[in-house]
């Protein structure tokens, strides 16, 4: 309620600025639209793409920012997004946020951001609804789940953050603490079984990030953690149980540019605690791992070629699955190995399209709700994405 009264009173101090202000730059607006298309041999991602189109990736995004003062920035974004049956479509408020800097002598900074915050995270979590951001349609699966997307992207609450410029590059540290942003059906998707009746809320977690950038944006480094925490709230006929569990990922990230070659890399353990939800779901511990190598080059001017290896392990004591095929299910379900490759048209500042192609060894980051009977998923399939995106 709070953050929607900030952003109220921020729409009605826009609708009340002068055109003379737009032109003297106090106010930004920038928007971004994207819709993808995905067609594939087995298992369906974003909708029925089994032998058939899905339509269902759309992402419409629109965001204001104010600077009143040289130390004070006002930020507000608005996201329409349809991800498959985790989303089937609605309008949220992706970030609202003022941005204070206490501290400022030219090479440090200091200061504070509060409202709803995006959390940094590995390299593209701030920005990963940007399509012109990424080189791929998909980002690496294994590390950023889309099926839990709404959890882990932001949160309302405080971060405190510093910068450092000196000649070798920029420092930055940043520290989040408040509330995830609650969203059900994610969070049943990603962490319960499709069936559970009850609903999932968030408690009090964190994140922070040290990140190093090089002056000339060959070199980038960044170490993030976070620690999320949820509870379950069973409902009086569920088969399931109240409890709390969280999930504590750690992410080792690094970028290099030589000439125009880019390599990336991302690698990351994720701690995952799940107390007893009942007979259905023990309680257990477990570490997941993921990891993955990049590389990006413009064949043309305007086209630019990558190719990506991406390996996800739900559980580094159980890379084969076998605990899966205890219960019946298939052991392809706890684990991922994918080769993916995208070229990407860039037809001039605003538009840009994209093809992908995935080979992919292992299901464990499809979505519950897109394929809701795991037993017929399976192991090795082909995906095609399409994307078209525009931005101003």
């Amino acid at each position: 309620m709070i953050i929607n009264n900030i952003v109220l009173l921020l729409a009605i101090f826009y609708s009340s600025l002068s055109y003379a202000d737009f032109l003297e730059e106090k106010v930004q607006l920038h928007g971004f639209l994207t819709q993808g298309f995905f067609h594939s041999s087995g298992n369906n991602v974003y909708g029925h793409s089994d032998d058939s189109l899905a339509t269902g990736l759309t992402e419409i995004g629109l965001n204001l920012t104010y600077q009143p003062l040289n130390n004070l920035t006002f930020m507000v974004q608005g996201l329409y997004k349809r991800s498959g049956n985790v989303d089937r479509g609605n309008l949220k408020l992706d970030h609202a946020l003022a941005e204070l800097t206490l501290f400022n002598d030219g090479e440090s900074q200091f200061g504070l951001r509060l409202g709803r915050v995006r959390s940094p995270f590995g390299l593209y979590n701030e920005t990963r609804d940007v399509a012109f951001t990424h080189p791929t349609i998909l980002l690496p699966m294994g590390l950023y789940f889309d099926r839990s997307r709404t959890i882990f992207l932001s949160a309302d609450g405080g971060q405190v953050f510093v910068k450092h410029n000196d000649d070798y590059g920029q420092l930055h540290f940043r520290f989040f603490y408040g509330m995830p942003i609650s969203d059900n059906n994610e969070a049943i998707n990603s962490f319960l079984a499709l069936s559970a009746r009850g609903t999932v809320t968030t408690k009090p977690s964190f994140v922070t990030q040290l990140r190093y950038d090089k002056n000339d944006d060959n070199t980038s480094l960044a170490l993030s953690y976070s620690n999320t925490n949820l509870k379950y709230h069973a409902s009086a006929d569920d088969f399931l149980s109240s409890a709390s569990f969280s999930v504590s990922p750690l992410v080792i990230s690094a970028r290099q540019v030589i000439d125009d070659l880019t390599l990336t890399a991302e690698y990351s353990l994720r701690w995952n605690q799940i107390a007893s939800l009942g007979a259905a779901i023990p309680a257990r511990k477990f570490i997941s791992e993921n990891y993955y190598l990049e590389a990006s080059y413009p064949i043309m001017p305007a086209l630019q070629a990558t190719v990506r290896y991406d390996v996800n392990y739900q559980d580094i004591k159980d890379r084969t699955g076998e605990n899966a095929i205890k219960k019946g299910l298939p052991n392809h379900l706890a684990f991922s190995r994918s080769w993916v490759f995208g070229l990407q048209w860039n037809i001039d500042n605003a538009w840009m399209i994209r093809a992908d192609y995935y080979k992919n060894h292992g299901t464990s980051w499809l979505s519950q709700a897109d394929n809701s009977n795991k037993r017929l998923t399976v192991q090795d399939w082909d995906l095609f994405a399409f994307q078209l995106s525009y931005r101003f």
